[in-house]
């Protein structure tokens, strides 16, 4: 309660503000101990004092009474520290205004003891006697602050306090202040008067001129403290320390006015600033629009123009900035906080700007914000506060952290790293500086390597025990490759390119090891392409070779030593404890790499029988410095599966299997190991049809006999293998279709045995596709077995990629004697080699047919002979062609013997001495459905043998030797005829000569039918089915005139089918032609074919001629005479197709019905077939229907029951724990799932089983029918 002109010791920022009444409140309160206190002593001091002060300006607080309780809050705690912070500086002020007092203290006043003086504003001084020299004002002369220490009260104590407190409250503090407010206003109306002191401080402005004084002038104007405007401010601030808000806030804005109109700007920046905050405490709604944010820029402003205090600017500043961030006006309190960047003090600057980095934060201005950071941290770094400065860095870190603002943050990391004292903060920093950037010089980079070893190094983070996880170089873990054993080299392994690998070793270890044996693959090479969630086995006593690829992502080099392994969870064999689990193990001693260089090493460990399993887990090195210091560091391979997606929720969420390559079993036995030394003809280019050779060397380098030997490919049509013995001699391995695959083929060698250091040659022989694909490529698995029954394999890829050189093509020129001619060209450009001349040898038939395994064979065609129609050789040059006439026959079976099997091909040239043999091609029908209806059961093609000499326009000479097949231009026809046709000897019954002839008594004409082959359709995939007809008409009248013949077709009604649903009557039209009326004229002895295309909705049997056609023939403009069309048998059966990549198979659902002649019987079939089909299909829906509605009703009962128990639980259990709700919710979700599936997969069973036993549907024939056909077929 001293006056602010006192002397005394009381810091500035402690003592009274000089505007404050002198008049102040006293109230004296006296502290008895009922414990420890004498109340006879403590009574006296009481009246005392009421005699002094008054009894209302006096009270008595006894404490002691009841029992301190321990579960009390302490409420000081939080303020502990704060407090500690202040005694300091308190404690430095008090020495320093101590000393000064004592120098111009010259009055020494005499103690008394009767009385207690409160007046004196030097209390400490007057008492002096009374306490310790040393003490002052409360405190040590030692200058340490009074220990706080932790006492509890009771609750009757507490009672006590709290009822003297709202007595002061009530009696004495709120009067007083009540009064002195009552007074103040009192007296500022009464000086105010009638005219405003606002209104002559206007007349002033406006008649006293314009004048004003400079900045030291204006700043220097002062008030006395009974002056109109000091009592205004003394009002506002009364009024705002005991909460009357409103009332402060309407007199700081007057008295605002009256400094503004004084020039009094300090005065003015301080009424404008509690102006703004008594607004906003009055209200807390006020809106940010409604809120007068100038009244704060506005005291900044002066208080940054004329104040001489940094105190005054800060509390400014801050105030604001707390303020508007209360209205989240975020923005604007940032900004007005910016503006304290022009004060030459750099610690002020630096806690402003970091306030306004909070806000720009706060008001999602993040780039903003992190730059006022980095201001802040430099200015406190100026200031000599360099912990402050380091933490303002490592805000604004996170803030441009994978920004792409590289060089900010390279520059934060670099500080941080270098000054941080946190090891966490400087390790993290370093780390981050060894980065891939593009805008980094080598320098830069260097310095960040060399800063990132010294800081590892200072902190003491990595050593050789605890290796650090070093950035650099960069590992690819998921290119990482495991190989197990000697073989294959890191060269030789194959990409996998599509190639089903495991099907083809499967082929392979059942044609050793029989179809019944367990099949295990080996997997000697594991990669990211290969299922790794099983361990792998690698053998005993070979080197385990682990591939991985390194990367410097720096711009400078990158050197690294002592590279190798880290080997862990080494599990040894039992009773094998004490031996050595490895034999070797690979280390670099340095590698070096250049910037941005990627290297791919081999790293590699020789585990001995006595371990049985171990894990690969990093990759330990040593980073060097360029001072040559380094680092104790480690590469974790961290190999991540393939992801799953096979159930909903690993859809939704990224789930990746479990990736075992790198953890490895030990196997027990000792495997062999043969070395595949494979040399191909270097030649540039590879052509269509080219015959590819590899010549295989193997060897034996293991310590096991190889008594079993495979090949088995993928080139079902196109691989041949050869044996070659010591004295060159060939023997061509015989080759299999895979047990396992149609599509796979393998050659196995009979009685193999390879001794230790043995030795084998092999000739493989490639042909190349027929046509110019982008790539092709042909898998190659030379699959072997031990004597202690392991087995190994080692794979490689044929890779081609070939371009035309020789085709041919064959065009049918007489259909009787079956001529055609054959046009071969050379189809490379000139422009593309200087030479280029094809040479065919040979020109040979083969063919093939399907077995009852749905594999292709080829059949025996040696009865068949090619007579070309000239003699010669035919050599063809750059995009030169030749056409070649063939007569392709077949003898008479008296002399079918004497053909051989040279009557088979025709020979142009010599055979070349590397002639290659290998299977025939396939047929390329399995490419639609569509073309899968009209395949034939015997295929026959012509193959075309030519040797090339091609020099390119490099220089480069290659002799080639190759083969082209093409369709046999007969059978691509489908023409059939008797006697004179080349398949008339076959034994099939489909072959034989039975073909359906005109009845007609004229013999002027000879009318035969061609037999129409089954047609296997799929009616679910396209409703029609297309049944070609061909009806030959030759002119055989014994007049020699000409015949002027009209085809014409007549439907047996012309009631068209309108719905399937309805029940088809016997004289509903079934079949439809696409040409009604046909026409052609024929000379005598010439022929004629009719090509009709006839389209059925339904498999059946069907009669597509007889009576339905109609032919007419008018001989030299005479009558007209009608000749009846023998009838023609088709049949449709439904069929299942399963293909696969190089071979298909048929399986006939429907057996085939006979063929007749009797027109009636074939009506009577016809109408019965046809009602039990559309009956059976009619029982088909209505049991597809009911089976349908009967699985949905199950399952909805199945599924209501198990809503209704789960029901039930939830309401048994119902308050138990979540996850046991969700589990049973869970279960009862996927059972019911499950019951889905099953009906789902089970429906299309039972619709099929239904279709087997409604459509299998064996018409049978009279005996009657029987007789009369052998007997029309004996006279016929």
């Amino acid at each position: 309660h001293s006056s602010g002109d006192s002397k005394g010791l009381t810091p500035s920022h402690c003592g009274s503000p000089k505007w404050t009444t002198p008049n102040t409140l006293k109230h004296y309160f006296l502290l008895h101990d009922n414990v420890e206190d004498d109340e006879a002593k403590t009574t006296a001091v009481y009246k005392e004092m009421c005699s002094t002060y008054g009894m209302d300006s006096c009270q008595l607080v006894r404490i002691g009474d009841g029992t301190a309780t321990e579960d009390l809050p302490n409420v000081w705690r939080d303020s502990e520290d704060l407090d500690a912070v202040l005694n300091v500086g308190l404690r430095r002020a008090l020495q320093h205004a101590a000393a000064s007092a004592m120098a111009h203290q010259t009055v020494e006043r005499k103690p008394s003891a009767s009385s207690v003086s409160t007046i004196s504003p030097s209390y400490a001084v007057v008492q002096s006697s009374c306490v310790p020299s040393a003490a002052i004002n409360g405190y040590p002369g030692n200058g340490q602050p009074p220990s706080v220490g932790e006492h509890s009260i009771s609750a009757t104590d507490r009672e006590v306090l709290k009822q003297v407190t709202l007595k002061f409250l009530r009696d004495c503090l709120i009067p007083h202040v009540e009064r002195l407010m009552r007074t103040l206003l009192e007296h500022l109306a009464a000086r105010r008067g009638l005219i405003g002191k606002s209104l002559t401080s206007g007349m002033k402005k406006w008649f006293g001129g314009t004048s004003s004084g400079n900045l030291q002038t204006l700043s220097s104007v002062s008030f006395q403290p009974e002056s109109l405007e000091m009592q205004s401010r003394r009002l506002a601030d009364l009024a705002f320390l005991f909460g009357l808000y409103s009332f402060a806030h309407s007199h700081y804005r007057s008295v605002k006015k009256d400094f503004e109109h004084s020039q009094a700007w300090l005065y003015h920046a301080a009424a404008s600033e509690m102006a703004a905050v008594a607004l906003y405490l009055s209200d807390n709604r006020i809106s940010p629009k409604q809120f007068p944010r100038h009244y704060f820029e506005v005291a900044l402003e002066n208080e940054l123009n004329f104040a001489g205090k940094y105190t005054s600017v800060m509390r400014c500043g801050l105030n604001a900035s707390l303020v508007l961030s209360k209205l989240s006006m975020f923005k604007e309190a940032a900004t007005l906080l910016s503006t304290v960047s022009s004060l030459d003090n750099d610690m002020c600057v630096a806690v402003t700007q970091a306030h306004a980095s909070r806000n720009f934060e706060e008001a999602k201005m993040t780039r903003k914000a992190a730059f006022y950071q980095i201001l802040a941290g430099n200015r406190f770094m100026k200031a000599g506060l360099k912990q402050n400065a380091l933490e303002c860095y490592s805000l604004a870190l996170r803030k441009y952290a994978n920004t792409n603002w590289d060089s900010v943050e390279d520059h934060l990391s670099t500080i941080l790293s270098g000054e941080a004292s946190d090891k966490a903060l400087a390790v993290a920093c370093a780390v981050r500086l060894l980065r891939e950037s593009t805008i980094q010089t080598e320098l830069n980079h260097a310095a960040f390597l060399d800063n990132f070893v010294q800081t590892l190094t200072r902190f003491g983070a990595s050593s050789e025990s605890d290796p650090f996880a070093v950035p650099v170089p960069v590992l690819d873990a998921q290119a990482t490759r495991v190989i197990c054993g000697e073989r294959p080299q890191a060269d030789d392994v194959p990409l996998n390119k599509n190639v089903a690998w495991i099907d083809i070793e499967r082929a392979a270890y059942h044609t050793i090891a029989g179809s019944s044996a367990a099949f295990r693959p080996t997997h000697l090479i594991s990669d990211d392409e290969t299922d790794n969630q099983r361990i792998r086995s690698t053998p005993p006593n070979e080197r385990f070779r682990v591939e991985v690829h390194l990367r410097n992502p720096l711009k400078t080099s990158l050197v690294v030593q002592n590279v190798r392994l880290a080997i862990k969870d080494v599990h040894m064999k039992e009773g094998c404890e004490n031996m050595q689990p490895f034999d070797g193990q690979e280390l670099l001693p340095s590698l070096r790499f250049s910037p941005g260089e990627s290297k791919r090493i081999e790293l590699w460990v020789r585990p001995t029988p006595h371990v049985s399993g171990f894990r690969i887990a990093s990759i330990l090195l040593q980073v060097l410095s360029s001072s040559g210091s380094f680092i104790f560091g480690t590469l974790p391979i961290n190999v991540r599966g393939k992801r799953l997606n096979k159930n909903p929720k690993q859809m939704k969420s990224v789930v990746h299997a479990v990736d075992e390559r790198l953890r490895i079993h030990v196997a027990q036995k000792q495997w062999p190991l043969l070395d595949f030394r494979i040399s191909r003809k270097n030649q540039p280019q590879v052509y269509c049809g080219q015959a590819v050779t590899l010549n295989v060397e193997v060897e034996n380098i293991g310590k096991e006999v190889v008594n079993g030997f495979c090949v088995a490919t993928d080139g079902l049509d196109c691989v041949s293998v050869s044996l070659v013995d010591m004295s060159g001699r060939k023997t061509l391995l015989k080759s299999f279709y895979a047990p396992t695959d149609s599509a796979l083929r393998t050659f196995e060698l009979e009685g193999a045995y390879i001794p230790v250091g043995g030795k084998m040659w092999l000739i493989v022989t490639v042909r190349a596709p027929s046509s110019a694909d982008p790539e092709s490529d042909i898998g190659l698995v030379f699959y072997y077995r031990g004597e202690n029954l392991t087995y190994r394999q080692w794979q490689t890829v044929v890779s081609l990629r070939p371009v035309p050189l020789f085709e041919a093509s064959a065009v049918l020129l007489d259909e009787l004697h079956g001529i055609a001619a054959i046009i071969m060209n050379n189809v490379m450009p000139a422009n593309d080699a200087a030479l280029a001349r094809c040479e065919v040898v040979r020109i040979r038939l083969v063919g093939q047919n399907v077995n009852d395994k749905g594999f292709w064979n080829e059949i025996d065609v040696t009865n068949v002979t090619i007579q070309p129609m000239r003699i010669g050789q035919v050599q063809l040059e750059c995009e030169q062609s030749c056409n070649v006439c063939l007569k392709i026959s077949v003898p008479p079976k008296a002399k079918a013997v004497d053909q051989g099997e040279d009557g088979i091909s025709w020979s142009l040239s010599p055979m070349p001495a590397d002639s290659p043999s290998w299977p025939a091609a396939l047929p390329a029908i399995s490419k639609s459905l569509e073309e899968l209806q009209s395949v034939r059961d015997n295929y026959y093609q012509l193959a075309f043998l030519w040797k090339a000499s091609v020099v390119d326009n490099d220089g480069h000479v290659s002799s080639i030797v190759g083969e082209t097949f093409i369709d046999e231009p007969l059978t691509a026809a489908k023409l059939r005829f008797p006697r004179t046709d080349m398949w008339s000897s076959r034994e099939d019954p489909l072959h034989d000569g039975h073909f359906y002839s005109a009845a007609s008594s004229d013999s002027s004409l000879i009318i035969i039918c061609r037999p129409i082959r089954p047609i296997r359709h799929n009616f679910e995939l396209n409703r029609l089915c297309h049944i070609p007809l061909e009806v030959l008409v030759t002119n055989v009248d014994d007049q020699k005139r000409v015949a002027d013949l009209t085809l014409r077709y007549r439907p047996k009604v012309s009631e068209a089918v309108v719905s399937l649903a309805q029940l088809p009557p016997e004289n509903r039209q079934q079949w439809w032609i696409d040409r009604e009326v046909v026409r052609s004229v024929i000379k005598h002895g010439e022929s004629h074919v009719f090509r009709f295309l006839i389209s059925v909705c339904q498999p059946s049997v069907y009669d597509v001629a007889g009576s339905q056609l109609v032919l007419e023939a008018n001989f030299d403009n005479a009558d007209v005479k009608t000749f009846k069309v023998p009838n023609a048998l088709a049949i449709t059966p439904e069929f299942l197709i399963v293909e696969d990549c190089r071979s298909f198979r048929f399986a006939v659902l429907t057996g085939m019905a006979s063929q007749t002649q009797g027109i009636q019987q074939l009506l009577a079939a016809e109408k019965r077939a046809a009602e039990k089909i559309n009956e059976a299909r009619k029982r088909k829906f209505q049991r597809m229907k009911q089976a349908k509605q009967e699985a949905q009703a199950e399952v909805e009962k199945y599924r209501q029951e198990r809503e209704r128990e789960f029901k039930q639980y939830e309401q048994t259990y119902l308050g138990t724990k979540e996850d046991t709700e969700s589990k049973i919710r869970r279960d009862t979700e996927n059972e019911i799932e499950a019951m889905k599936r099953n009906v789902a997969a089970n429906k299309q069973q039972v619709i099929v089983r239904l279709l087997q036993l409604v459509c299998d549907i064996k018409p049978e024939l009279h005996h009657n029918l029987i007789l009369q056909k052998k007997l029309h077929g004996q006279f016929s």
